[in-house]
């Protein structure tokens, strides 16, 4: 029954969102708790990489910083060029006011 409903659940597109949502409360729980002191030693704790000579070690939070950040907005890329090409951003009257909404966002901080 778990394995029927975690299965539904990925299939969903808002699954993503919904799993984003639920870790960043969890995160914001742990932090503004007693639990601060675990949290921020797990974001502190040491990471590295080895192929042959070559060593990457980083903490864990710079590795979600630097890979995980990336991997996230190259996936949001792909889905605004979906958008684009086929979807409900193909117009240029469905495209003017979440583009100018994104120039401001981009200008404006």
């Amino acid at each position: 029954m778990l394995t029927q409903f975690l299965q539904d659940f990925i299939k969903k597109e808002s699954s993503a969102g919904i799993l984003l949502i639920i870790v960043t409360i969890l995160a914001l729980i742990l932090e503004n708790t007693f639990m601060t002191v675990f949290y921020t030693s797990f974001l502190h704790t040491p990471v590295e990489i080895r192929f042959g000579d070559l060593q990457i070690a980083k903490p864990l939070l710079l590795w979600v910083n630097d890979g995980l950040m990336a991997v996230f907005f190259f996936v949001i890329g792909l889905e605004i060029k979906r958008e684009v090409k086929e979807g409900h951003l193909s117009s240029l009257s469905q495209i003017t006011l979440p583009g100018i909404a994104a120039i401001g966002g981009m200008v404006v901080p």
